[in-house]
């Protein structure tokens, strides 16, 4: 399986096309947890948003959250903005500063981050997380192993 690095955005941009074009659920899992992978922070971020999308089944979102050492801190600054108090704090920053040329952006940026905190949300509900985390950890500690 490729893995993803800065140096070379082509390798994310191929597991994306393979991830859209396979029909395969497990296929589509290993690839989301390929894409994590990355120590480049832009592309975490990318794969963080991508992992929410409708083009990803919710119950295979939480493998797009196997990201690298490089990559926590980006992630864990895109879990405490997606709540709704973060929300209402851009509200209220930009209730007396949105110019009109931004107003249409700022909707769809604030529509966004409600979506996110709406997942993170449920995740918290997940009776089961505990034991899905361990697994993908496990499974991520296994594929490390093997020799590339």
């Amino acid at each position: 399986m490729l893995k993803v690095n800065s140096s070379n955005r082509e390798d994310f941009e191929s597991l994306l096309r393979v991830y859209r074009e396979t029909d395969l659920s497990e296929e589509k899992t290993r690839i989301l947890g390929s894409l994590a992978s990355c120590p480049d922070q832009g592309i975490v971020l990318e794969v963080l948003n991508f992992a929410l999308s409708s083009e990803v089944r919710s119950q295979d979102a939480i493998y797009g959250l196997a990201v690298s050492k490089a990559g926590r801190e980006v992630s864990w600054t895109w879990f405490k903005f997606a709540s709704f108090e973060k929300v209402e704090e851009v509200e209220e920053f930009f209730a007396s500063r949105t110019k009109a040329s931004i107003a249409r952006t700022l909707k769809q940026s604030l529509e966004r981050v409600r979506i996110n905190a709406s997942w993170v949300q449920s995740i918290h509900k997940e009776k089961n997380l505990a034991a899905a985390l361990g697994e993908l950890v496990h499974r991520k500690h296994k594929d490390s192993s093997l020799p590339e």
